[in-house]
């Protein structure tokens, strides 16, 4: 790693000492600085991970535990498997851990977490339901400083072959001999990530689950009446909605702005795509949560949840009258998401523009 040198047009050399040369341990150091700074360490290899524990169990009949486990915003698991230098086992560890996660129960990862931990997993976090939505599928991440060959062939050939989210990710350590601070970068290498978001994948896909085969079925779950009588007034009105995802739709000229889930929790979730200027201040004047209207993906779209009739009836208000002549803030191309629901959970495809 070169360190720039502006005054003297140069670069400097830093030094770039191993884990282990450094007395950095994947346990007592790495896996700490991973905890302790979470958001910061997942940006670096463009992840939005919640992390649910250190060291836990995969199951009551093996001693190994997992590094860190962690939930990304679909639900899914993500083991996360740490290395200093490289261990040829290390992917067989991982794919064992995942096969035992599958077979855990949604439950079994929220008693994970403290109440306050788990309020801000289900409502500030995640985009799906945690009574379904949780585990349906399983994810590995490998984060090492070197590979052996054996690893990445193996990691490549399940991802390309079977669909299994793998992603190897190497670490680097360096120091600036001037002053004796430490970096560390996380780069991906597999699958490239340049050609990671255009690559179709070649495995089989599991078959899409039909929850409900009808509104009827698909709002008898829901706890909050309001939420209920105010889906069966949009749907009765004819509003544009997605039965799978139990989902109403919002087009303003022509584009879907807003989409709102009837979750089985007592909220609803809403979800605007693009932001127009001051929409976190009119969202938060107007709904009875305010702290739940947050920015996600990018900061290009905005998240809110309605729990009670004024909810609602400011929230159809907005979208369907106030909000119909702002100027809109297109989200750039890596926030944009597609316009019809693909591969995965319905919930969060919905979000795709």
């Amino acid at each position: 790693m070169l360190k720039i040198e502006r005054q003297t047009k140069s670069f400097l050399r830093l030094e770039e000492p191993t884990l282990a040369g450094a007395s950095i341990t994947e346990r007592y150091d790495l896996q700490e600085f991973i905890a302790n700074s979470p958001k910061q360490f997942f940006a670096e290899i463009g992840q939005e991970l919640f992390i649910l524990g250190k060291e836990v169990k995969p199951s009551e009949t093996v001693q190994d535990r997992i590094d860190i486990l962690a939930i990304d915003q679909e639900g899914r698991a993500v083991v996360i498997e740490l290395k200093r230098g490289n261990d040829r086992l290390q992917l067989l560890q991982a794919i064992s851990y995942a096969g035992m996660l599958s077979k855990w129960q949604p439950a079994d990862f929220l008693k994970l977490l403290d109440e306050e931990r788990r309020k801000e997993l289900t409502e500030k976090f995640l985009q799906v339901e945690e009574e379904e939505d949780i585990n349906r599928e399983q994810r590995i991440i490998l984060v090492a400083e070197a590979y052996d060959y054996e690893a990445l062939v193996g990691a490549e050939w399940l991802s390309e072959k079977y669909g299994v989210d793998i992603i190897c990710c190497r670490i680097l350590l360096a120091k600036d001999p001037q002053h004796g601070v430490e970096y560390l970068t996380c780069t991906q290498i597999l699958p490239a990530p340049e050609l990671a978001h255009q690559a179709i994948p070649r495995g089989p896909r599991r078959p899409r689950v039909q929850r409900w085969t009808d509104w009827d079925t698909a709002l008898s779950a829901v706890e909050n009446p309001a939420i209920v009588q105010y889906f069966k007034r949009e749907l009765e009105s004819g509003r544009e909605c997605y039965l799978p995802g139990r989902t109403l739709r919002y087009r303003i000229k022509g584009k879907r702005r807003f989409i709102l889930w009837a979750r089985s929790t007592t909220s609803a979730y809403g979800w605007q795509n693009a932001r127009f200027h001051g929409d976190i201040e009119f969202w938060r004047g107007g709904i009875s949560n305010p702290e739940s209207v947050q920015p996600f993906t990018k900061n290009a779209c905005l998240r809110f949840l309605l729990a009670t009739e004024k909810d609602l009836a400011f929230f159809h208000s907005a979208v369907t009258r106030d909000l119909t002549t702002v100027e809109w803030e297109e989200p750039s191309s890596e926030a944009s998401v597609s316009d019809e629901p693909q591969s995965g959970s319905e919930t969060t495809d919905e979000t795709r523009k």
